[in-house]
């Protein structure tokens, strides 16, 4: 297993339960030894509602000035806890190409996204998933507003509809090392169709839900039971077993590592 330094990036709306999504985050850096950078965008429209230059100049400094505070407030406290260090990024601009440009320059291995709580359809809140989800190729955590990820334990981690094979992954090989064993799978399949397990890879103990339409409250209830702490979704395996990303996302209490190509028929299981 290759030594490395992860590097993390965190797109922040600063919202709330953004404390949380900080230790989920800083929780996954202690287990992988990663690097946390976070970046706050905003729109010009939001921080200037005046058409006199020198009132939107003064705006623009304020913003500046307040925004960075707040992030600092909030970020503390999890550099201390944690005893992480946390660099923070903040700009005024059109947050897509803000993002895409901070992808460019730090090129991070895992990006951290908030959960659009309760209704599934507000999954892709203004896009921003979506568009993180159809361009960036590495991990992306969304991390849970409720449940938070623990170093001080071994991690319970679930797969869903998964296989045992994670390819060239070494950050899931690191996840794993410090996972309970034997991992858990949630697989939605007929009974007739499961085959033989594979003898290779990592244990796994596989709970399957027949293919109806309350397969995924079942699947959340078992999570629940099972305590996972971090749940992985290959979206060819979901793709495959006709799971619709976002509905099981608005579902599930857990944070979330996707992963996967990221061709036009897994970004669909996003609309």
């Amino acid at each position: 297993m290759k030594n490395k330094n992860y590097k993390i990036l965190i797109l922040a709306d600063l919202k709330k339960k953004t404390d949380t999504i900080l230790k989920n985050t800083a929780g996954l850096a202690k287990m992988i030894g990663g690097e946390i950078s976070l970046l706050h965008v905003k729109q010009p429209l939001v921080v200037v509602k005046q058409d006199n230059q020198l009132s939107a100049v003064r705006s623009i400094n304020d913003t500046y000035t307040t925004s960075k505070k707040h992030i600092k407030q909030l970020v503390k406290p999890i550099e201390e806890d944690f005893g992480l260090k946390i660099d923070t990024t903040f700009k005024v601009g059109n947050v897509k190409e803000e993002i895409n440009r901070q992808i460019q320059e730090m090129r991070p291995d895992v990006i951290i996204l908030g959960q659009r709580k309760s209704i599934p359809i507000k999954f892709l809140g203004d896009g921003i998933t979506k568009h993180v989800m159809s361009t960036f190729d590495g991990l992306v955590m969304i991390a849970s507003h409720e449940q938070v990820i623990s170093n001080n334990k071994e991690l319970s981690l679930g797969v869903v509809n998964g296989k045992k094979d994670f390819g060239n992954m070494d950050l899931m090989e690191k996840l794993i090392a410090q996972s309970s064993q034997p991992l858990k799978s949630f697989k939605i399949a007929n009974r007739e169709d499961q085959g033989v397990q594979d003898e290779e890879g990592p244990k796994m103990v596989e709970y399957v839900f027949e293919p109806q339409d309350n397969a995924i409250n079942n699947m959340a209830t078992y999570l629940s039971r099972t305590n996972v702490d971090l749940l992985y979704v290959d979206l060819e395996d979901a793709s495959k077993a006709n799971i619709n990303v976002k509905n099981v996302i608005g579902k599930f209490n857990v944070p979330f590592l996707l992963a996967g190509k990221r061709s036009t028929k897994f970004a669909n299981t996003l609309n």
